[in-house]
């Protein structure tokens, strides 16, 4: 004869059928740490490419070496956006990035499809797609790991070109195939060309674990092209578009945190993505223009110094031209003439006194002195940029200066030409020891200067 279960047995029934329905969930897999009150931090590593973690890591390569390549990348990364910002609207440059690793790019190693398939990609604040090289292959740069084969992986969806998810992405359509497909082209002459399809992707989060996601919207890159070397297999783009782009899909947050980039044992740069996405300090308005983030860029002090600076100088135009862009993939800075030449002039007053200039070989003129960062410059001011609402980005020594040879330093905030219409560029260098935090629906922007190691710990207790 059957047996009517006991309350407190009915109760231990009851929540096994529970953990049995919450370990089947989609959001994460058996071998996740997940905490089941609260989802996990995404926070995903950022690997500069000069570190012990990248696979383009050279331990033969000097400090000086590693300045070159990072000042020729940021020459290619603003003369790209430059192009950019003048034809906005214009989607065959919508992607808006140099293809390659120079410069100061990070990576991101995370994992697409079921079962999980490793990608190395490059992040990008100009880009607002995320894709990875596919099989089939009929054009495709070189890459370290195996490329993705949709056929393998039981979570992959095409999508349809009579869906509202190609209406709302790219509206474009392989009419034999019936799939919504991209096609971006980058302002060098590489590009992209694909698929759109929905996926998981695996990320690592802040415990150890990990967490499966499913995305709506990712690229299936079919025929690529790009100055790559056989590392990279695709873009995990970080701009805004209000249905294809990765950050809306998350929850139109992110943050990222950069801490010293010089050192190459430093493993503590992050990026955050959603809800727990660290947004804390200043806040100032953030302008979405373009798949750019501007910022209202007010006004420049030495020390106590406030330099005479037009406000209008940093302003935007209507028509696109001018404005301040945050970016992830240059280290320089660039000020247009009429913000820069008032800084570079205090530096001037303050440094030549006792310091002598030097001429540093190259197609951008920097403004250089004989001698050390550290030894010489212990007694500079900070520079802080002032923004809207009050909040501002201090910037040090090892933020405003960087050593280009032995006995040579360089300011690292450069004049932006009038070839470069009118832009004007934050780059890695001036926001390193920041956590800066993205709340697109919102439109703030939030600063705070911050060791990223303190950030990681923090979260580890939240």
């Amino acid at each position: 004869m059957a047996l009517k279960p006991t309350l407190p047995c009915a109760v231990f029934l009851l929540v096994c059928l529970i953990n049995i329905i919450s370990s089947s969930s989609p959001l994460t897999n058996g071998a996740s740490k997940t905490n089941p009150m609260k989802p996990p931090r995404l926070a995903v590593t950022l690997i500069h490419p000069d570190s012990i973690r990248s696979p383009y890591y050279n331990r033969n390569a000097s400090s000086y070496d590693l300045v070159e390549r990072a000042i020729d990348g940021s020459i290619a990364r603003i003369r790209s956006l430059s192009k950019r910002v003048a034809v906005p609207n214009d989607y065959s440059f919508r992607a808006g990035l140099i293809a390659d690793i120079r410069g100061v790019a990070f990576l991101v190693k995370i994992s697409v499809g079921t079962p999980p398939a490793p990608q190395l990609l490059l992040i990008d604040t100009g880009s607002d797609l995320f894709w990875f090289q596919c099989v089939p292959c009929i054009s495709c740069f070189k890459q370290s790991l195996p490329l993705f084969d949709p056929a393998k992986s039981s979570s992959y969806s095409n999508i349809r070109c009579n869906s509202a998810a190609c209406t709302l992405s790219t509206r474009e359509c392989d009419r034999d195939k019936g799939y919504c497909t991209y096609n971006y082209t980058y302002v060098d002459g590489s590009g992209t060309r694909g698929n759109l399809a929905s996926e998981n992707v695996t990320f690592e989060t802040s415990d150890e674990g990990t967490m499966v996601i499913p995305i709506r919207v990712v690229g299936c890159g079919h025929e690529n092209s790009g100055s790559v070397d056989g590392q990279l297999t695709g873009i995990l783009g970080l701009s805004y578009h209000p249905y294809l782009s990765l950050i809306q899909q998350v929850g139109s947050k992110f943050s990222i945190c950069i801490g010293d980039i010089h050192d190459p044992q430093y493993q503590y740069n992050q990026l955050v993505l959603g809800d727990d996405s660290v947004l804390e300090g200043d806040s100032t308005t953030l302008d979405v223009y373009g798949g750019h983030y501007y910022v209202n860029l007010q006004g420049i002090s030495v020390g106590d110094t406030r330099l005479k600076i037009d406000p209008e100088a940093f302003k935007r135009a209507p028509s696109g031209q001018g404005g301040v862009v945050l970016d992830s993939g240059s280290g320089l800075t660039w000020l247009r003439g009429d913000g820069y030449v008032p800084l570079q002039n205090e530096v001037r007053r303050l440094l030549e006194p006792r310091l002598r200039r030097a001429k540093y070989g190259h197609d951008v003129e920097f403004l250089c002195y004989v001698g050390t960062v550290q030894t010489d410059l212990q007694r500079f001011p900070v520079v802080t940029f002032h923004l809207e609402d009050g909040a501002e980005l201090v910037l040090d020594i090892d933020n405003m200066f960087f050593q280009v040879k032995p006995n040579m330093f360089c300011m690292t905030v450069v004049q932006s030409d009038l070839k470069l219409q009118g832009l004007s560029l934050i780059g890695v260098l001036a926001q390193q020891y920041h956590n800066i935090g993205y709340d697109i629906s919102q439109k703030k922007l939030f600063i705070q200067r911050i060791d990223c190691d303190l950030l990681d710990r923090d979260s580890a207790f939240s």
